[in-house]
């Protein structure tokens, strides 16, 4: 895992992830780029959110093998494109199984856009192709009737968070708006209702947050999304150094 940059938590006296004043450590935080866009403004993101998180020293880096994935301490999945290639992209690098073996391990993961999307089982967009299948259902296109609405969905809308234990989301004020660039979206359902985090309305709800556990996912961009989106980055990595340091 060749790193491509680093953040270091702000001056502030905050304590440490143990609540006292041991030594900083160092959050290796992977990158999942496949190759299919410019994930610049997603590292420049997780920066600027680093440079709030005292507790730890955050060095990002872009995952190259299945190995950086294993050891890592948490991963950032930012997916553009579409979810077939998306899909291919990650089968092709060897990555689909042991992405698989890493959301299984609990460790923290945080997916953006089609990044959540991919934790689906399909895709409307992409007939015939799995996704990775962690959250039951399938992503479908917009069924907007609302003719003031067009698709793609782009721009700045609302979002309702669902309180979760731990939750990255809780960083966000009801009504926070962010921004989101997608055509396909989950629709919460029974299927899917353990994981929705949050919600958002064009012509109808459908899940513009997922979270169980450590792994979570938005299909709204933070990097996009001025001082919400990092504040929500932040509260991410203070999850993923809380984990690093084995503490719940």
């Amino acid at each position: 895992m060749s790193e491509v940059g680093s953040g270091a938590g702000g001056a502030g006296g905050a304590a440490g992830v143990d609540g006292g004043d041991a030594a900083r450590r160092s959050l290796r935080v992977a990158l999942l780029d496949y190759g299919a866009g410019n994930v610049r403004s997603v590292r420049n993101a997780l920066a600027a959110a680093a440079g709030s998180v005292a507790e730890v020293d955050v060095a990002v880096a872009d995952v190259a093998s299945a190995e950086d994935l294993a050891g890592a301490d948490a991963v950032v999945f930012p997916g553009v494109g579409s979810f077939g290639s998306a899909m291919a992209a990650l089968e092709s690098r060897g990555l689909v199984g042991p992405l698989k073996a890493y959301l299984a391990s609990g460790k923290p993961f945080f997916g953006i856009c089609l990044g959540m999307q991919t934790l689906f089982e399909g895709s409307e967009e992409s007939p015939g192709v799995a996704g990775l299948g962690v959250i039951p259902g399938m992503v479908r296109r917009f069924d907007v009737a609302d003719a003031a609405l067009s698709v793609p969905h782009i721009g700045w809308n609302a979002v309702r968070a669902v309180p979760k234990d731990d939750s990255p989301l809780a960083a966000l004020a009801p009504g926070t708006r962010v921004y989101f660039v997608h055509s396909f979206c989950a629709v919460p359902d029974g299927g899917n209702a353990e994981w929705v985090a949050a919600t958002t309305d064009y012509g109808a709800p459908f899940v513009s947050a997922v979270q169980r556990g450590r792994v979570v996912a938005t299909q709204f961009h933070p990097e996009k999304s001025g001082a919400a989106g990092i504040g929500v980055l932040a509260e991410f990595l203070r999850m993923a150094a809380r984990a690093a340091a084995g503490l719940p």
